[in-house]
């Protein structure tokens, strides 16, 4: 993918480059404290030595998505590209330039003879799920509560910052050839079992009941709010009961041998809710082996 008429795709060449993507960083996240911000000499330094610092960039040759990452291994010693940053300037989100940079970092890393790259993000974002899940087909089977503890920025502010790792195995089937994301009825008539059905309200959805995690499954579902931004403007105090709602069903699923395989986000028939999100998580799931 990673070029399009309306971006162009490559990694940061001079100074320059680097400033903007500092300058970048502050816009992409509204970050309160520039401390907050990866700087130009850890950039180059992560560059030069096998990591990756790339931006997408408009026909004006503006900054308009970044994307930094670095050389790591997994706990049995296994070479991995960690991403840790990516993300995109607010007026273009949703126009397939966070897609082409992952994409781009694809290329370099399998170039460089790496089959392996592992992020964070938050469970709660179903636009990030949408992508890491759903079109990258990565896989999440690691649940870290209050990762980065409190962050300086307008996004994360007064919640705790749990998050996935995601492993992204570049030469995987479910990679290379990706299959139809499943619907949620089918995955019910088939047995699936949904363990935290969300109440409806007017405005907001709010954590419903959290039911054990079955032991004869092959799927459960754990369902999460469309708009978790959204919920964080209209209560903080609801924003923080689905954070810890979701950590105990997640975490629990993993204990019990689930991995999250798939994400869906369905209209469904209401006039007041227009979205449910849904992770789909496999029990002992043959796919989830590189």
């Amino acid at each position: 993918m990673p070029d399009s008429p309306a971006f162009t795709i490559r990694t940061l060449e001079t100074h320059a480059d680097y400033f903007r993507a500092e300058a970048a960083q502050r816009v992409i996240w509204d970050v309160l404290d520039n401390t907050q911000v990866v700087p130009l000499h850890v950039l180059i330094t992560a560059q030069t030595n096998g990591g990756l610092a790339a931006g997408a960039f408009d026909p004006a040759d503006h900054m308009i998505g970044f994307l930094f990452g670095f050389l790591g291994r997994t706990d049995d010693g296994h070479l991995k590209h960690c991403s840790h940053l990516m993300g995109v300037l607010p007026d273009v989100r949703r126009s397939g330039v966070g897609e082409a940079l992952k994409r781009f970092q694809r290329e370099y890393v399998l170039a460089q003879g790496i089959d392996l790259i592992t992020w964070t993000f938050d469970p709660l974002e179903g636009v990030n799920a949408s992508l890491n899940i759903g079109k990258l087909r990565t896989i999440a089977r690691a649940y870290y509560p209050n990762l980065y503890d409190e962050m300086a920025d307008n996004l994360n502010t007064g919640i705790p910052t749990d998050r996935f790792e995601v492993e992204w195995w570049l030469n995987s089937p479910r990679v290379v050839t990706p299959t139809p994301r499943p619907l949620y009825a089918d995955l019910i008539a088939t047995g699936a079992q949904l363990i935290n059905p969300a109440l409806m309200g007017d405005r907001v959805v709010s954590p419903g009941a959290l039911q054990a995690i079955p032991t004869n499954s092959r799927y459960v579902l754990i369902e999460v709010p469309a708009s978790y931004q959204a919920i964080k403007k209209e209560s903080m105090q609801l924003a923080q009961a689905w954070r810890f709602h979701t950590r105990v069903a997640f975490m629990s699923a993993f204990a019990a041998g689930y991995v999250v395989m798939d994400f869906i986000s369905e209209a469904p028939r209401s006039e007041t809710i227009t979205r449910r999100n849904f992770y789909v998580l496999e029990k002992s799931a043959p796919s989830d082996q590189p």
